[in-house]
């Protein structure tokens, strides 16, 4: 692709994005907004220092009842911008938050039951930086899950060390680690799974993509998988996936660069406000999930963009032994998860 631009203004600033820019200026600014609020369900603090000295934030979204030590918690843990150019993963992870610090019974609820800590920006150094894929050393930092260094790729160190705590700890359930990305070549959201030999585990994980589905327009089974690709060995969807208790869900999150397309194969580009609704979307399905609201689709029709994959028996309702619905086994798995 090429294109012809005429700079006919000498005393402006002419500026080219791949996509909606997303700045640490702007993260920074939303989190001040967040803490002059002075609500006691939303806590801000700094995992820890990148190479160049920045804050690696970590935010906490929960209700105060939840932030004592021996409390049974539940956790949610949701990264995004690992990749610095993907713009469209930190308008997604804003709208999950907003969603959850809203005065809404829905948003109270998820607060009541779940501990949710989000890294919105987890290499903030590449972000500044003006990098497309890599940090400021030059790494994939999600390729280095599986031995980060603390001088090379501190934000991953901290980050890796932080879950794994919360794994070895009695008091949590880690329940979901997400990791937000964008994608250039294929349209919709849709999300990345494990492979596993545990067919409960293998059918546990169809859940939460299909209810997903039934809540938001722009959510695709078709193009939701789930393998083992030697090539993201190192990613944090699979480097968690194999070490993790079996309870934890892993997944990648993707959204599109630029469009998706309806059940009536309409395509629509994607704009600010579409990536933020993605991200309520998936809080909304957290809902779902827990059983703090019904079972039933948001959505005014049925889950579209069936799975065409070779996972799609699984995702498209059927389980691995091509009998149990993924309806059917939510209700007989997921249940009474609060009592």
């Amino acid at each position: 692709m090429s294109f012809a631009f005429q700079f006919d203004r000498e005393d402006d600033v002419y500026e080219f994005a791949y996509c909606f820019p997303y700045t640490n200026t702007r993260l920074s600014s939303w989190i001040a907004k967040q803490e002059e609020r002075d609500i006691d369900y939303f806590y801000a603090d700094i995992l820890c220092d990148t190479v160049q000295q920045r804050n690696l934030d970590i935010v906490t979204i929960t209700s105060p009842d939840n932030i004592h030590p021996t409390k049974q918690k539940r956790v949610i843990f949701i990264t995004a911008r690992v990749h610095p150019g993907e713009s469209p993963s930190s308008y997604v992870c804003e709208g999950l938050m907003e969603f959850l610090l809203e005065d809404t019974p829905e948003a109270k609820a998820l607060r009541d039951h779940i501990v949710f800590k989000f890294i919105p920006m987890l290499n903030p150094d590449g972000v500044a930086l003006g990098n497309y894929r890599c940090s400021l050393m030059g790494f994939d930092l999600n390729r280095h899950w599986t031995d980060p260094s603390r001088w090379a790729h501190p934000t991953l160190e901290a980050t890796k060390a932080l879950l794994l705590e919360y794994n070895d700890n009695p008091s949590v359930d880690l329940d979901f680690y997400i990791d937000i990305h964008a994608h250039s070549t294929l349209m919709n959201g849709f999300m990345y799974g494990n492979v596993y030999d545990d067919n409960d585990r293998f059918e546990r994980q169809a859940v939460f993509p299909k209810l997903l589905c039934n809540n938001a327009e722009d959510f695709s089974l078709a193009f939701t998988s789930f393998n083992k690709d030697a090539v993201k060995a190192g990613t944090g969807r699979r480097f968690l996936g194999s070490c993790l208790s079996p309870r934890s869900n892993c997944y990648t999150l993707e959204v599109s660069f630029y469009s998706y397309t309806t059940q009536s194969s309409q395509v629509i580009p994607y704009s600010v406000d579409g990536y933020i609704n993605l991200g309520r979307n998936v809080a909304k399905t957290f809902l779902n999930y827990y059983q703090l609201t019904p079972v039933t689709s948001l959505l005014p029709h049925s889950c579209h963009h069936q799975s065409t994959n070779p996972n799609s028996e699984l995702i498209s309702g059927r389980g691995a032994h091509g009998s149990q619905t993924t309806e059917q086994y939510f209700k007989d798995n997921i249940t009474n998860r609060f009592e």
